[in-house]
């Protein structure tokens, strides 16, 4: 199985978490519908610790992409409108942060077990649907003994605990299914410091499920288009 090609057209704003189909703007993402499961407190709390979390996730996530990308070369195609990374680039940038300030849930990352036991065809990949005007971009997807499989990556401070993640993966997965990109089942991988491991295996139908009773509720209050 080769790489996943992006979606021709398809960017998106780091800064604002916003994203555009060629000239076509999205007016929310995965992460922005799932937000209507937050109580206003919920929120307050997240936007006050964003100056710890933001950077260890912002780390994290990339050494893993690049880890992925790094190590998958010879089957990952660049699309239309991008060439090939520069493989020396990827493994200087990836070694730069397992030696920096959040090597502590990179490193155990980096050393589960799933990664010698899958194929994986995406890493940070980009995604949307024009019918529902959403976007998002999801961690990582493999082929694996479960079938094709996506996977968002997770860190967690010291004393995290997990959390049910059944209908951000279902957002992933409704709006790959209209690229016609179907998975078989979804999982977080959770990082905290000095361990790593798998979340729990969720079926299409729990994830799709899941991301139908949000979106519904979303869809309720706001109805922007």
């Amino acid at each position: 199985m080769t790489w996943l090609n992006p979606i021709v057209g398809l960017k998106r704003d780091n800064a604002s978490h916003t994203y555009w189909l060629d000239q076509t703007p999205f007016p929310v993402s995965v992460t922005g519908v799932l937000r209507i499961q937050k109580s206003d407190y919920a929120m307050a709390q997240i936007q006050a610790t964003t100056a710890i979390w933001a950077p260890r996730g912002n780390n994290t996530h990339r050494a893993l992409e690049l880890f992925l990308r790094s190590r998958n070369q010879d089957r990952l195609q660049s699309g239309r409108l991008s060439n090939r990374p520069d493989v020396t680039a990827l493994v200087s940038e990836l070694d730069s942060l397992r030696h920096g300030e959040h090597t502590d849930w990179i490193e155990p990352l980096l050393a589960l077990d799933l990664w010698s036991d899958v194929t994986p065809i995406a890493a940070e990949r980009a995604t949307c649907c024009l019918t529902r005007r959403v976007a998002g971009t999801y961690d990582l997807a493999y082929d694996g003994p479960h079938g094709r499989t996506l996977a968002d990556l997770k860190t967690l401070g010291p004393n995290g605990r997990t959390y049910c993640v059944r209908a951000q993966l279902g957002g992933y997965m409704a709006l790959e299914a209209t690229h016609g990109i179907h998975y078989d089942a979804a999982h977080a991988i959770w990082a905290a410091p000095g361990r790593a491991h798998l979340g729990e295996l969720y079926s299409r139908r729990e994830c799709l499920l899941a991301w139908a009773a949000v979106w519904t509720q979303w869809k309720a209050r706001y109805r922007p288009f």
